[in-house]
């Protein structure tokens, strides 16, 4: 996997010179490589990603640990994955104040992900007070 790592970093070096170079010519030709090459990149690396997945969730099954939680973890590293994708795409066309109202979309579904979580961690602690 450390191969393929640099692999990728090579095609992100690459695309963001290619980017340089037309950004004075054509803005339109660079954002369309550069958002072009991050979905490439996420892609591929998602593929990656599915294996490790699989092997822990097999752990859970097979201790029949609470899955609720794992899940939400995925969840939350999901919704920051792609709002820093979205927002740095913002920023690489110029929309700043986009960028920005990406990110706190990404916070508050990351805070509406974390209520019910929230909710029983209360629940526990005033089951424990009680």
């Amino acid at each position: 996997m450390t191969a393929e790592i640099f692999k990728i970093l090579i095609v992100c070096f690459l695309a963001a010179a290619f980017c340089v170079v037309l950004r004075g010519k054509s803005d339109e030709y660079a954002i369309l490589i550069s958002v072009s090459t991050g979905v490439f990149v996420t892609v591929f690396l998602l593929g990656k990603i599915v294996v490790p997945i699989s092997a822990i969730e097999a752990v859970i099954k097979k201790y029949a640990v609470e899955t609720e939680y794992f899940k939400t973890a995925l969840k939350a590293v999901g919704i920051g994955y792609i709002t820093s994708f979205i927002s740095d795409i913002c920023k690489e066309s110029g929309q700043v104040s986009l960028a920005s109202k990406a990110e706190f979309a990404g916070k508050c579904a990351l805070f509406l992900l974390s209520v019910p979580l929230i909710i029983k961690v209360l629940e526990t602690a005033i089951g424990f007070m009680k």
